[in-house]
């Protein structure tokens, strides 16, 4: 059972609502709901109205290229691919590149800049990405993975994630939270029913779509569907060292050992980021009911969408 409350504290938020998500051990979670977003309580101490306003006008620069998706759908690992396959010199010079949210952080403040083309994150809703980009024709790519292992990663991460404060609900309580949309980012059906709207109703905005588990089974095809999409050229060996160089291993190696410089690590300096990463972890934690309830909400929100393909082979 969730209680809701006007959010009183911040006048900055006046519109926000604070929610406190509870379970069966009487564990508690707050969430500050804004629209049709869901974030951490903690947000409303960043200022959420900033943020928003910072996100939509960030300024568009030349070769952009914007990543955008729900949370824990495989961002972190295609924004590296990205970084190593948008690079030109010797790739065992290279480190990967931190989590790096335009959401969180401003730019200027990224802890590790790279060389060429920027590669902007995002995990905010289509319609709250920076107008700049679209208008511009900056490249879009847009990941989606499997609802389940979205869901099943994500509560781990919170688990783990202490910068948004103690997350203690029970696998029971959290996935019924998270399919009605009330867990931290919201729906993540209207998240992707959002983007479905707007490829259909913006075709000139020339949107990539990738998924997580063809990238994870068919990685060198669509590496070279991605760099196609962005005009490069490199050769399938180099493709290869790309896909290398972004194993799970070596990404959360260099996060572990220093070389990247990231708050995403817990109190022994483990990477919280990178998990598992595998495909059908989901079955290790849905019972037999919650997962005809989720089959039963993807057939209600996912009809004739094109998110809904192939993820049920996974």
């Amino acid at each position: 059972m969730d209680k809701t409350m006007p959010e009183k504290n911040h006048s900055e938020e006046a519109e926000g609502k604070i929610s406190v998500l509870e379970d069966e051990n009487g564990e508690q979670y707050k969430v500050v709901t804004f629209e049709e977003m869901v974030m951490p309580v903690s947000i409303l101490k960043k200022g959420l109205n900033t943020r928003l306003t910072y996100v939509k006008k960030f300024p568009y620069q030349d070769g952009d290229v914007l990543v955008s998706s729900y949370p824990k759908t495989g961002t972190h690992w295609t924004a590296n691919l990205l970084h190593f396959l948008m690079y030109d010199g010797p790739l065992d010079t290279l480190v990967s590149h931190p989590p790096c949210l335009l959401d969180a952080l401003n730019y200027e403040d990224w802890p590790q800049k790279r060389d060429g083309n920027r590669i902007i994150v995002s995990h905010y809703p289509a319609k709250r990405l920076p107008a700049e980009h679209f208008e511009k024709g900056g490249k879009t790519i847009v990941v989606f993975r499997n609802p389940k292992d979205t869901a099943v990663s994500m509560f781990h991460q919170l688990r783990k994630l202490k910068l948004f404060g103690e997350f203690k609900l029970s696998w029971n309580s959290y996935i019924n939270y998270w399919m009605d949309g009330k867990t931290p980012h919201g729906s993540y059906f209207d998240y992707y029913n959002n983007w479905q709207q707007q490829i259909k109703q913006k075709p000139e905005q020339n949107v990539l779509v990738v998924q997580y588990e063809d990238l994870k089974k068919d990685s060198l095809n669509q590496l070279r569907r991605i760099q196609n999409y962005l005009g490069l050229n490199h050769s399938d060996e180099r493709l290869q060292a790309v896909l290398d160089k972004c194993s799970l291993g070596n990404l959360k190696a260099e996060v572990e050992n220093g070389k990247v410089k990231t708050p995403l690590i817990d109190e022994k300096g483990k990477s919280i980021l990178y998990r598992k990463g595998v495909i059908g972890d989901w079955k290790n934690n849905f019972t037999v009911a919650q997962n005809e309830k989720m089959e039963e909400l993807v057939e209600e929100k996912f009809k004739d969408s094109m998110f809904n393909y192939n993820v049920w082979n996974c």
